[in-house]
């Protein structure tokens, strides 16, 4: 069977088969256009067939290596976009998740300082309600020793104008004597 196939790969083995079968069917040489045109073709196709088929398989073979090299570069690209599409997913996810961040970090930052700017104020209003209060304190403790002061002023020109009206001579006597004994008492 080895034998056999490899016979038929030969191209000349074809027309060496033709002419067999020319011979046992019986035919003449010249009788027949059609067998004639049967052996040419058999003959054609033995001799340039296998060439034609290497041809067209070689042709066919490049396409689809042609092809399948384009399907392995979409594929390799379609990978790819896919690995930049998650990359580019995953780096939007993180500035999302940045901004939040920083939004939240913001509002932490604009609530310390506002209520730090709070404290200040009271802080502030309290300084400014102490100082009025040390003021008016002091407005209150000049005016009351101004009117003290006042007070005694007048209550110094009044007895002493009771006096130099009331005390007599002889009586201021006795009123400084008594005062230089009472003083002598205490020292002593």
């Amino acid at each position: 069977m080895g034998k056999l196939k490899r016979m038929a790969r030969v191209p000349e083995n074809w027309l060496l088969v033709a002419a067999f079968a020319f011979v046992i069917a019986g035919y003449s040489i010249t009788a027949d256009a059609n067998f004639w045109i049967l052996i040419a073709f058999a003959t054609f196709a033995g001799v340039f067939g296998r060439k034609a088929w290497a041809a067209i398989k070689k042709t066919l073979d490049g396409r689809r290596d042609k092809i399948q090299a384009e399907l392995d570069e979409a594929q390799r690209l379609r990978e790819e976009a896919q690995s930049l599409l998650a990359e580019y997913e995953r780096k939007r996810r993180e500035a999302e998740d940045e901004a939040k961040q920083m939004v939240e970090h913001a509002k932490v930052e604009a609530e310390r300082h506002a209520n730090n700017a709070k404290q200040a104020l009271e802080e502030t209003m309290r300084r400014r309600e102490e100082a009025a209060m040390q003021r008016i304190q002091q407005a209150e403790t000049d005016a009351l020793r101004e009117v003290r002061e006042t007070a005694a002023s007048l209550a110094v020109q009044a007895t002493a104008q009771l006096i130099r009206e009331n005390l007599d001579e002889a009586r201021a006597d006795t009123m400084i004597e008594r005062s230089i004994r009472e003083m002598s008492e205490k020292l002593h």
